[in-house]
Parts: structure tokens; C-alpha cells; sequence
């Protein structure tokens, strides 16, 4: 329990004190979506100790349908799921209230989708594992963030409704709205008017830039901006995309405090207008996520130093399981260069498009080299044997299939690996003999029995080991080579990856020029 606890949640060490000391019990409710029922039950475990009561789901569709009835403060959803992933819930709590909070939790592969999901309307992303600091920090400015964009949306409404009334009356709603603002010290409420000078500046405001109402009241919002031409830059994007239509702007801005810290502020705004329509100035709430955003750099610099180690680590293991061939490095090289090509031009086919994603292709180019890893475990009379092999030692040959796939079975469940380069090295391992006719090895599996990662593999191994130089063989030329690939279409070869691999073979025959020994003396 405790690995998969791991995978899912970064517990730290004393929950108890986290939770009691750094987070003071709050209040609201909170849908958790997530079709792995142990990570959502774990979610819901850690919000919940905070105070908070959760809802959970274990798709969108019931995500939706539990979002109608609660009418959660927040929702927090995985991006990655079946039938309405997390993008898909997004867009529709966008159309049915825009000021819950949604928060998308992703793994790094989908870190452009997190992306996209910000520029879409969502407050933030969680990196997994999760880090339970990191997302009771982001659950708690979440909850305020929409409180107060409900009070902004009723405060606008009250304004629209009361602006034929008495003065008196109107200005005995502003001193108490304005209560209501200034009694918000997390977040900052700042209105400017339409010349950019501030009008309205609440106690968040102040704790976050120390500016006080007497001193900031009637400056040019662009003093709280590092450079002038940033900030105008700034402002200028905000009211061209307000222009085109879009209700509130969010996104993260550089400013800088009265002692000249700087700050990154995730800022939403909006227009304000009277009950005529028209504008009155620009509305600002903003959050101090400095901490978060430079806590997230350190965490993606982390794991672009370990993705690299992880790498050479890779390719040194493969090296060594054919580290009596001269031309190991090369050859190992060559084949990821190949199952990138392949790839790429499978993803544009219509039946590829959704499945051959941009982790799979980094998955299988990592875990390519790992094909042939069980010939470690092989004696060297039949590595170095230049004699066709009697009928005992080619049975002999084969176990290093079953070798190296066992092998990188294990190594992915010690790891708790779902999906990952080790996931697909098994699976290469095990199955890059097989043939298309069946009339492969090790079980002798056909067509689409054999995954896809191993039907790419075989294709890429077959043709490098043609135009290498072997000790019992000479090197075939690319189109000797190419030539036996077109013949083993539907036979040994799946008949599309031939048909794609027709469309790079001069890739193919770049990448065979660019990694060889000649071209490295």
C-alpha cells in the first residue's frame, strides 16, 4: 500500500502537522474525479482531512452529474480518462458556471495538455505524484479564488440592480461591499479606471505589495510592473482578448512589491461595467503564487536531470548486454533514431493519430534498446558463433526473449510502473521475433496479437542488422535492404508498418549514414 501511496500522493512526513499547523481547517465542498478508484479514495482522504467535505466520481459523465446536484466549491479532476477525460469536464463546468475552480492533475507526459487546459479556464495543475503541500495550498487559494469570484459576479449584479437608486443608499452598499472586499487579505482586489489609474485598493492588496490605500489610490497601475513596456505589453493582450470577447482574462504576470520583491501573480481580469454597459475600468484578483511557480521549475528541472540519467542509464544497460559488438553504440543509436521516424509518420495516420501520443513514441525509444537484453544471459559460443546454428542451439538463441522479457517485467512491477519505457521494453523484449504469419517467436504470435511497440521494433532491428557489417556477413546497401523489408510484407512484417516505412525509407537511409563508424572517426 505504501508504494502505491507513492505513486499517487507525496505524503510528507507528518501529515497530522501539515494539515493542523501549516492549514487551518477551511470549509467548502470539493469534487474529486478520477477513474482509479485508489487514487481518488486517497484524494478524497487528504482534502478531506482539512476540513473539507468531498464529492468523488470516477468519470466525467458522473463527474457532471454530481457537479448539477452539489454545486461543489472546487472540482480537481485527472486529465487522463475514459470516455470524458479532463479536459472535456473543464469545458463543461466553463459553459455551466465559470467561477468553480477546477484543477487538473497530470503526469508529465501530458504537461502540454495541462497547459492548454490553463489557457482554457483552469485555475491549475497538479504534477504526479502529488505533492500534498503543493495541493492543499493550491485546494485552499482555490476555494477563496472562487468565493471571490462569486462575490465579484453578485457585486456587479448588485451594482447593475442599484444604480437607479437613491445615492444614499447606493453609497451605504459600497461602504459595505467594500468591507466585504477589504476583509479578504489573501487575495488582492484591485480596480482601475479606464485611463489605468487605481481606484479601488483592498487589505490583500496591501499585504501582498505593501502598498498602503493612501499611498497606491490615484497611480498608474503600470508602477507595480518590473519594466514599463512589460506591463503595457501586458494590458495591451488583456484588453485585445476582452475585445474578442473573453469575459475574464487569467494568466500569470511578473509585478514587484514596494521593497522591489519580485512577484508572480496569477491575476484574473475583467471588465467592470455600469448598468448602461459601458466600461468602467478593469477589475483584478489576484493570487501570490511566486513560491508555487518557482517550486514548479525546481520540480521540472528535477526531473529533466533525471530524465537524462535515466536515459544514459538506458542505453549503458543495453550496451552492455552486446557489449562484445564493435558496433553496439551505433547500432542501438540507429534504432531509436528509426522508431522515432516510424512513429512520427505512423501518429498522422488516422487509425494511429490518438493512440501513437508523444509519450508513447519517448516510451518506445527509450525501451527499444532493451530488445535484445537478454542475450547477456547468453553463453559466447552461440553470441560469436558464425556457423548456422543446429537445432539445439537456435532453441538455445531464443530464450533470450523470455530472458530479457521476464527480466523487465520484474523490474516494472518492483517499480510499480503502469505504463512507462520498462512497460514497453518487456514488451519489446518478449515479442520483437514474433511474425506477422505467426510463424515467429517465442509463443508464436500473429498479426495484431503482437503489440504494436514489437511490430515497429521488428521492422527497425531487422533492417539495421541488413546494412551492419556481421561477422559471418557482409553489410547489405539500403536498397538490398529496403528490398527485403517489401518482401516480408504480410509475412514477417505487419503490412501498414511496411507501408509506412515505405514513406521514410530515406530517413531510414539518412539515420544509417549519420551513425556509423566512419562518420564518427
Amino acid at each position: 500500500m505504501n508504494d502505491l501511496k507513492s505513486e499517487i500522493v507525496d505524503f510528507p512526513e507528518n501529515l497530522k502537522d501539515l494539515t493542523v499547523s501549516d492549514y487551518p481547517i477551511r470549509s467548502g465542498t470539493i469534487l474529486a474525479v478520477d477513474d482509479d478508484k485508489a487514487s481518488l479514495e486517497m484524494l478524497k482522504d487528504l482534502i478531506s482531512m482539512s476540513g473539507f467535505q468531498v464529492f468523488g466520481a470516477s468519470d466525467g459523465n458522473e463527474a457532471m452529474a454530481v457537479f448539477s446536484e452539489k454545486h461543489p466549491d472546487l472540482v480537481i479532476t485527472d486529465i487522463r480518462m475514459p470516455h470524458s477525460d479532463g479536459l472535456e469536464v473543464l469545458r463543461n463546468i466553463r459553459e455551466m458556471d465559470e467561477t468553480v475552480p477546477v484543477i487538473l492533475v497530470t503526469g508529465y507526459g501530458d504537461l502540454d495538455n495541462a497547459l492548454r487546459a490553463l489557457r482554457r479556464g483552469a485555475h491549475d495543475f497538479l504534477l504526479k505524484p502529488i505533492n500534498a503541500e503543493i495541493l492543499l495550498n493550491t485546494v485552499i487559494k482555490g476555494i477563496e479564488l472562487g468565493r471571490l469570484k462569486r462575490l465579484e459576479r453578485d457585486y456587479r449584479r448588485l451594482l447593475e440592480e442599484q444604480v437607479d437608486e437613491r445615492t444614499k443608499e447606493l453609497a451605504k452598499t459600497n461602504d459595505f461591499l467594500q468591507g466585504i472586499l477589504d476583509s479578504s487579505t489573501g487575495v488582492s482586489i484591485v480596480l482601475t479606471d479606464p485611463n489605468g489609474k487605481i481606484i479601488f485598493w483592498n487589505t490583500g492588496a496591501e499585504n501582498l505589495y505593501g502598498y498602503t490605500s493612501d499611498r497606491i489610490l490615484g497611480s498608474d497601475i503600470l508602477d507595480l510592473y518590473p519594466e514599463r513596456f512589460y506591463g503595457e505589453e501586458v494590458l495591451k493582450n488583456v484588453s485585445l482578448m476582452m475585445k474578442n470577447g473573453a469575459p475574464t482574462v487569467q494568466q500569470n504576470i511578473k509585478q514587484v512589491s514596494i521593497d522591489g520583491r519580485k512577484l508572480t501573480i496569477f491575476m484574473t481580469m475583467s471588465h467592470m461595467r455600469d448598468g448602461s454597459g459601458n466600461v468602467r475600468g478593469i477589475l483584478g484578483l489576484g493570487q501570490d503564487v511566486t513560491e508555487q511557480v518557482i517550486l514548479h521549475e525546481e520540480l521540472l528541472e528535477s526531473y529533466r536531470r533525471t530524465k537524462k540519467i535515466q536515459e544514459a542509464s538506458i542505453l549503458a544497460i543495453a550496451q552492455l548486454a552486446e557489449s562484445r559488438d564493435e558496433e553496439t553504440s551505433f547500432h542501438l543509436k540507429r534504432i531509436q533514431a528509426y522508431c522515432r521516424a516510424l512513429c512520427h509518420r505512423l501518429s498522422l495516420r488516422e487509425r494511429y493519430r490518438e493512440f501513437i501520443t508523444k509519450e508513447f513514441i519517448e516510451n518506445l525509444v527509450q525501451g527499444s534498446v532493451l530488445h535484445d537484453i537478454g542475450k547477456v544471459g547468453l553463453p559466447d559460443a552461440i553470441l560469436f558463433s558464425i556457423d548456422k546454428f543446429s537445432d539445439e542451439e537456435f532453441e538455445l538463441m531464443k530464450q533470450h526473449t523470455i530472458k530479457g522479457g521476464k527480466a523487465l517485467e520484474e523490474a516494472a512491477r518492483e517499480s510499480g510502473e503502469v505504463e512507462g519505457y520498462l512497460t514497453t521494453g518487456k514488451d519489446v523484449a518478449y515479442y520483437h521475433h514474433e511474425h506477422w504469419s505467426g510463424t515467429g517467436y517465442p509463443f508464436g504470435l500473429k498479426g495484431e496479437e503482437i503489440p504494436l511497440v514489437a511490430r515497429i521494433v521488428s521492422i527497425v532491428d531487422v533492417y539495421d542488422a541488413l546494412i551492419t557489417v556481421r561477422r559471418y556477413k557482409k553489410a547489405y546497401a539500403h536498397q538490398e535492404a529496403y528490398e527485403v523489408i517489401i518482401k516480408e510484407k504480410g509475412k514477417q512484417f505487419d503490412p501498414e508498418l511496411v507501408e509506412a516505412f515505405i514513406e521514410v525509407e530515406q530517413v531510414f537511409q539518412d539515420i544509417r549514414d549519420s551513425f556509423s563508424q566512419e562518420n564518427s572517426s
